[in-house]
């Protein structure tokens, strides 16, 4: 991991780079770089561990989960046969989903898997003056979702 400004880990090149095909103690250390990165900001949680808790305290279930997902409200991504969601997307106070990341999710999610999204939300980003869009999504959602037009544009090539 590396620091950013902020001083909070932020996901190097070895992570970005990962192939899951990959040996698997690469594997386990690149999920453990990525599960650092999202720790201070609500972490990573099991699917089905959120569908309970939708289902308990907001009044959803696993078929809600799996809406948010389809209409890109939200993401997630796969790791060992168990689907992850980080928990930045929710107000955890409710389990609100958050509205300011579905723009980015809207440009990236038709280039970017759930693995390549959840990186990128913690990567510090050359059009966000090396800011992480995750740490900026909340004050400055209209220029994280440039950033992300721009990060499209070129991964279209």
């Amino acid at each position: 991991m590396q620091p950013t400004a902020s001083g909070r880990a932020a996901v190097g090149p070895a992570i970005r780079d990962f192939d899951r095909a990959g040996p698997v103690a690469d594997e386990f250390a690149a999920f453990d770089v990525l599960r650092s990165a999202y720790s201070a900001l609500g972490g990573l949680a099991r699917g089905d561990d959120l569908a309970r808790l939708l289902d308990e305290r907001a009044g959803g279930d696993f078929v809600s989960l799996a809406r948010l997902i389809a209409s890109r409200r939200i993401f997630g991504l796969e790791w060992q046969h168990t689907f992850w969601i980080p928990m930045f997307q929710f107000d955890l106070g409710d389990f609100s989903v958050r509205r300011c990341q579905k723009p980015v999710l809207d440009e990236l999610a038709s280039q970017f898997d759930g693995w390549r999204l959840a990186v990128w939300f913690v990567e510090p980003n050359d059009w966000l003056n090396r800011g992480r869009p995750i740490d900026l999504i909340a004050t400055s959602p209209d220029e994280v979702a440039q950033a992300a037009r721009a990060d499209r544009f070129v991964a279209n090539g």
